[in-house]
């Protein structure tokens, strides 16, 4: 890196390193001029800036491609050697950088390096609020700027394979929003329990132990996949289904008699009813029936409660005797109203039953997109989903699709409502393609899987395909930036984190661990303890 820049610095600004010999659409052909210094060739190494002067513009392209030299057709001639830019943008006059050509260079027309103010303007964020992430790869001076408008306004995407440096792009960009908005609401679903450090201070964090989401709030959808299993497998699903879909409406209606009785109930209206008054209904539609296979699939629905209400892993949502409705307090905390000098709330998945996990996600995405709806983007939310691929897959057996459609309603709609979606996952590919459309800034971290490099491609810019040949050979903290966000396309070196603020995604050290013997009967309790109560 060190030596690139040395030889660029070579480089006189503004001078002429070749002409344009083929135009095609947004893609240029330049042939280099061969009486360049050696030192000038850092000018047009893959990725780099240049500059093509019109008359009334300056167009501005990226070099994409590079071609091995061609020998010389006749003796004293120099070989020639070709280089390929992909056209971003222009300058028309003192204003500033723009997307976009309306002056297309003519064959024969000059292109030059670029100087320290070509940078500057073409790297320069649009007007307004930005926040800094790093530093563009061939000059680390300058830094880059995000707008958080335009990143927030129309989603983003984060994505690269595991242990390129997501999570701690992530929690830095997280850092910088909440640096300069202190009184931001974002809410982060954590499968892996990594950034509850990472914030500390800054975060309430909504484990099983703290999470409330009761049993009330589902619709039922989610409540026949908690209560049956999300794919229905169970002997007596399909009835059972049906059966909550005609009790839990009258469950419902016989809780508002002790208040209010103004509702119009339905079976996914949220409000409060109690688990007792389902059972005694049961009980009650047991006593009339006189064939014991007609009992069947009542009793099993019995049993099937009894087992969740007492059962200390769905203790977060079937805990308690006495049922209250405390909606508000619940969504005060989740979407942090008040702030309270916590502007995110991280929930911890990573304790959640693994048969419900899905359920537990959906009923979020679904809440978060009607809070939006109901409140009429009063308060703009910010939902990080982190291993996004389990939850919204592009295979529809691999996953809960309701999880699916929430998410997918967030993507397609929730910029209307103030509601902001960024998705994190390690394999774009296994997405669905739908959900990962609707971001439009993307953020490529190292992929060497070809099904996932050949996807990025594809929802991302023309101008952006020569950068996207880096993808394989990305160090740690690089990354391709397209979008909204930023004013071109670019290859990005994040600022490092702080230790205090750096999530806890760290590649064990083997070789450190197994230098010594230090496990016991003790230790071994222990574990086998927190397995059991489900504490970690």
């Amino acid at each position: 890196m060190a030596r690139m820049l040395a030889e660029a610095a070579k480089v006189e600004h503004d001078r002429q390193i070749g002409r344009v010999v083929c135009v095609s659409g947004s893609q240029v052909v330049m042939a280099l001029d061969p009486a360049n210094e050696p030192g000038a060739k850092a000018a047009v190494q893959k990725g780099a800036l240049v500059k093509m002067p019109m008359r009334r513009t300056t167009v501005f392209g990226i070099v994409s491609g590079l071609s091995i030299p061609v020998p010389a057709r006749q003796p004293g001639e120099a070989e020639s050697q070709l280089a390929e830019l992909e056209l971003i943008g222009e300058i028309k006059s003192e204003q500033g950088f723009h997307r976009g050509i309306s002056e297309y260079p003519a064959l024969g027309d000059p292109v030059r390096s670029v100087g320290p103010d070509d940078f500057a303007r073409v790297y320069a964020p649009s007007a307004g609020s930005t926040i800094r992430i790093g530093t563009v790869h061939l000059d680390s001076t300058r830094p880059v700027l995000i707008s958080p408008d335009h990143l927030l306004g129309k989603h983003f995407a984060v994505l690269g394979t595991t242990g390129c440096g997501k999570s701690c792009a992530v929690t830095l960009l997280l850092h910088a929003l909440l640096a300069k908005h202190p009184n931001a609401h974002v809410v982060m679903l954590d499968p892996h329990n990594e950034y509850r450090e990472a914030f500390k201070g800054q975060a309430e964090v909504l484990g099983p132990e703290t999470l409330q989401l009761p049993y009330w709030l589902l619709n039922s959808e989610e409540i026949a996949a908690v209560v049956i299993g999300a794919e229905r497998t169970e002997r007596h699903g399909e009835a059972v289904a049906a059966i909550l879909n005609d009790l839990i409406p009258a469950a419902k209606r016989a809780y508002q008699r002790d208040g209010r009785s103004d509702l119009q109930i339905t079976v996914n209206t949220p409000v409060p009813y109690r688990l007792s008054d389902i059972q005694r209904s049961l009980d009650d539609i047991m006593g009339k029936l006189d064939k014991p296979e007609s009992m069947a699939p009542y009793r099993w629905l019995k049993t099937r409660l009894e087992i969740l209400s007492t059962d200390s892993r769905f203790a977060f949502m079937f805990g308690g005797i006495a049922v209250h409705d405390q909606m508000a307090r619940i969504l005060s905390r989740i979407y942090r109203i008040p702030v309270n000098g916590k502007p995110i709330s991280i929930l911890d998945l990573s304790s959640v039953p693994s048969e419900v996990l899905n359920t537990v996600v959906s009923v979020l995405c679904r809440m978060t997109f009607d809070f939006a709806l109901w409140s009429k983007g009063a308060q703009p939310i910010l939902l990080v989903c982190e291993e996004a691929h389990r939850y919204a897959p592009a295979n529809p057996a691999l996953g809960f699709e309701p999880t699916k459609e929430a998410l997918a309603r967030i993507a397609k709609e929730g910029r209307k409502y103030g509601l902001s979606l960024c998705i994190i996952s390690q394999r774009p590919s296994e997405l669905a393609p739908s959900i990962l459309s609707q971001c439009n800034t993307t953020f490529a971290f190292r992929m060497t899987n070809l099904r996932d490099q050949e996807l990025v491609r594809g929802i991302t810019a023309d101008s952006a395909y020569g950068l996207l040949d880096f993808l394989p050979s990305l160090g740690d903290a690089e990354a391709i930036v397209v979008g909204e966000g930023v004013s071109v396309p670019l290859r990005v070196c994040f600022d490092r984190l702080p230790p205090d603020q750096r999530p806890q995604s760290a590649t064990a050290h083997f070789s450190e661990a197994w230098q010594s013997d230090q496990g016991d009967l003790a230790f071994l309790d222990q574990v086998v303890e927190k397995w059991r109560r489900q504490q970690r």
